[in-house]
């Protein structure tokens, strides 16, 4: 049961960050070296990109993007802002973070942000909300722009939801005067999440050198750094699990094999040879072993699809980027550690069934 609570949980919520992180950033973002992750001061020019990129059939989606910082200013403060212009590939990616509605188009004057800041700056759906932009770094005078908010996203991923808010690209164009064939960065989804070493070449060959190519991990290492620090718990809880199991089977048999010494005597009396007596004892480990694990598995199992299906079993947003315990049912891996269970404590069985070859059937049966 613990065992696979602790793959099903670990890799669960592993896949859970890893899916939320593409669908609000890709799984590859092409920008100029110059911007920084939540800012596109210096554009990419479309027309230098090969065409035959963007028709790559392993990329789920490409979308154009630009990020522009900015503040909202607040009665005696200011709130500090990322406006993410984006089109209607990134739209799509953001229906999955709103609740209860869909959103086919933003408008160049309207803005979807997130819970978390609408119920900091006391928002409804339908307010206006003023933004002062910058044009570049050195720009004193800032751009004004009243922006209608038409809905709110949820992400738990506090990087995003703190201050993040998305519009139109078109908005994004208007503020740095970009023309139509400029983007702050292009952010690539993979349909498999995972391109072979072809994909990848043509990948590299079809943006110009002058431009960077980051992976989500790469954009945030501290993120996916403690998501990798999830692999070592869960194989450090296999081998302490399986080592717990197998030394309670070596307990359970040495005393059965204890238990029955007048039996193992007798046996020996009538010609049975000690191999013969070990494999009777051996089938009643593995009997033991194999009922345990049905049910290990039958509860288990149980109780993680109720989590999936209910979401029972809350989790705190802010330090784990999921309001509950996403719960991942791989067959495949539940059925390759009940076999690795089942191989390794027959293998530690082996080491209490050698004590039948150290009775003797002369002194037990004096002592009985």
């Amino acid at each position: 049961m613990v065992i696979n609570f602790s793959v099903s949980i670990g890799f669960g919520i592993q896949n859970e960050i890893k899916n939320k992180f593409s669908g609000l950033s890709g799984d590859y973002y092409i920008s100029n070296f110059k911007n920084e992750n939540f800012s596109s001061y210096h554009p990419i020019n479309l027309d230098n990109i090969d065409d035959q990129f963007f028709e790559i059939e392993k990329f789920k989606s490409i979308n154009k993007v630009i990020y522009n910082p900015g503040i909202i200013p607040l009665n005696n403060d200011f709130e500090d802002i990322v406006f993410k212009g984006v089109d209607k590939n990134g739209i799509n990616n953001l229906d999955q973070f709103i609740k209860n509605l869909s959103i086919d188009e933003i408008g160049i004057n309207e803005v979807i942000i997130s819970e978390y800041l609408a119920n900091k700056l006391d928002l409804e759906q339908g307010d206006f909300l003023k933004f002062l932009f910058f044009k570049n770094q050195n720009s004193k005078i800032p751009l004004i722009r009243n922006l209608k908010v038409i809905a709110f996203y949820n992400s738990s991923v506090s990087e995003f939801d703190r201050s993040v808010v998305f519009g139109s690209i078109n908005q994004s164009l208007l503020i740095n005067k970009w023309d139509s064939n400029y983007v702050g960065g292009l952010e690539v989804l993979i349909a498999n999440k995972n391109l072979n070493y072809d994909d990848q070449e043509f990948l590299f060959s079809s943006i110009p050198p002058d431009y960077n190519i980051q992976k989500t991990s790469d954009r945030f290492p501290e993120i996916y750094n403690w998501i990798n620090l999830f692999d070592t718990n869960i194989y450090l809880i296999i081998i302490l699990m399986v080592a717990v199991g197998g030394i309670n089977m070596i307990t359970a048999l040495l005393v059965t094999i204890l238990d029955k010494t007048k039996l193992i005597a007798v046996l020996k009396i009538l010609g049975v040879n000690n191999t013969s007596i070990r494999k009777i004892f051996m089938i009643n480990g593995f009997y033991l072993l194999f009922r345990g694990l049905i049910w290990g598995n039958i509860i288990s199992i149980s109780l993680m699809i109720i989590q999936k299906q209910f979401l029972i079993v809350r989790l705190d947003p802010l330090t784990y980027y999921s309001e509950f315990i996403p719960i991942e049912i791989d067959l495949f891996k539940i059925l390759s550690i009940n076999l690795i269970v089942i191989l390794i404590s027959m293998i530690m069985l082996l080491i209490p069934s050698q004590t039948i070859s150290k009775i003797k059937p002369n002194l037990s049966l004096k002592l009985t």
